[in-house]
């Protein structure tokens, strides 16, 4: 925490000037290696956001009118020399930084502004000459060691570090075809994808497999924020079909913060089709509320996951009547098959069944098991497939 607050700031910024409906591409950049910091493709009006360490950046914008992800003279265009920056240290805070309050760098596009040439955008350029994107759809292995105990307890007491050495990813387990329908895994806190791994091998063949990872105790704000941006990426820079989510424990969080966040971009919002939680805490946790009011030092992600957070209302407030179907699974045993209990030893019954999550449901699914016992039981081995191959409407497994 002292690194995030000593060497790292925040980028908030906003679009104007064009009536088109192309995309944007918006670029911040080192001014003294030239290094591509951050790249982002947004609409107009919509708020782009990004963690920078330390250091002199210009910024650019341009209308890409023809979507090759690369500038051509006439395409309307920005460049700020000096963006602002919400440096940290400047901010003056003890606690979590208070990110609707942050200043918004303004770009306004003219056809007047015209950029070097040699401003290229595209995947193939990102992967050739900077590391931006080498975590975006790269194949991998469940073994692989970014997925490994080390990583994950870096992601959980080290976040910054994990940014710096890791990064957020979002990993494919083949070369990606998009052609197939994509499922997006989410895991949470304190873990890795492979939490997916036996359910990955009952998924049919017709889905493209997509592994979030992210460092679990940055702020679920950011880090809904990533999930989003990354998706939006596929999105644009894809013709996928349709879109669903899987997510486990505090993933539910994460990815329900994207979705909140989607509903401001109809590009992404119409692609998602299914979202599946399984023992999420959308009530939020009281230990996460005891760290923030005890604890010496509080990771971000606690601040959300307290009850009643600002996080936590928001994405509460989400209106999922027309989509994405919400299929809810809640665990409430100690031991598979076990008696009823309050908790499943993690989560409460009582946080993953908030009247918010329970009314915007399209189906409830109660578990005999426990918290991480519940991603190996035979009832969701069964019960998923059942409901990618038919999302409308709940799903009856005999058994189950």
């Amino acid at each position: 925490m002292t690194e995030l607050k000593d060497n790292y700031g925040v980028f908030k910024g906003q679009v104007n000037g064009s009536n088109s409906e192309a995309d944007v591409v918006v670029s911040l950049i080192n001014k003294q290696g030239g290094e591509i910091e951050s790249v982002r493709t947004v609409r107009v009006d919509e708020l782009v956001y990004a963690l920078l360490p330390q250091a002199d950046y210009y910024a650019v914008a341009f209308e890409d009118t023809n979507g090759d992800f690369v500038y051509q003279r006439g395409e309307a265009a920005s460049w700020i020399d000096d963006p602002l920056v919400s440096w940290i240290d400047e901010l003056d805070i003890d606690d979590q930084i208070d990110i609707p309050s942050l200043p918004i760098q303004e770009f306004e596009l003219s056809s007047q502004t015209a950029l070097p040439e040699a401003m290229d955008f595209s995947l193939d350029a990102l992967r050739s000459t900077t590391n931006r994107a080498d975590n975006f759809l790269r194949v991998i292995t469940w073994e692989d060691p970014v997925f490994s105990k080390e990583n994950v307890e870096m992601g959980m007491w080290r976040p910054q570090e994990f940014l710096k050495q890791v990064g957020f990813g979002l990993y494919v387990l083949e070369e990606f075809d998009p052609t197939k329908n994509v499922i997006v895994m989410v895991h949470g806190i304190s873990d890795s994808p492979k939490v997916f791994r036996e359910l990955s091998e009952v998924i049919p063949d017709k889905y493209q497999l997509l592994l979030f990872h992210y460092p679990s105790s940055s702020s679920l704000r950011y880090t809904s924020y990533a999930l989003s941006e990354s998706l939006d990426e596929l999105v644009q820079r894809y013709d996928v079909a349709q879109l669903d989510v899987i997510a486990h424990s505090m993933g539910g969080l994460v990815s329900k913060g994207m979705i909140y966040q989607a509903k401001a971009n109809p590009d992404l919002l119409e692609h998602l089709r299914l979202f599946i939680s399984i023992a999420s805490p959308f009530g939020g946790h009281a230990a996460a509320a005891s760290g923030t009011r005890w604890a010496p030092v509080v990771a971000p992600v606690w601040w959300a996951m307290a009850p009643n957070s600002p996080y936590l209302s928001a994405i509460d407030s989400i209106d999922l009547s027309n989509g994405p179907r919400h299929h809810l699974f809640y665990t409430y045993s100690h031991e598979r098959g076990g008696e009823r209990q309050d908790t499943d030893t993690v989560v409460s019954v009582e946080s993953q069944l908030v009247e918010s999550a329970r009314t915007n449901a399209t189906a409830i699914y109660p578990i005999a098991d426990s918290h991480v016992g519940v991603m190996t039981n035979d009832c969701i081995m069964s019960m998923i497939p059942a409901i990618l191959e038919n999302g409308t409407k709940p799903v009856t497994i005999p058994g189950c």
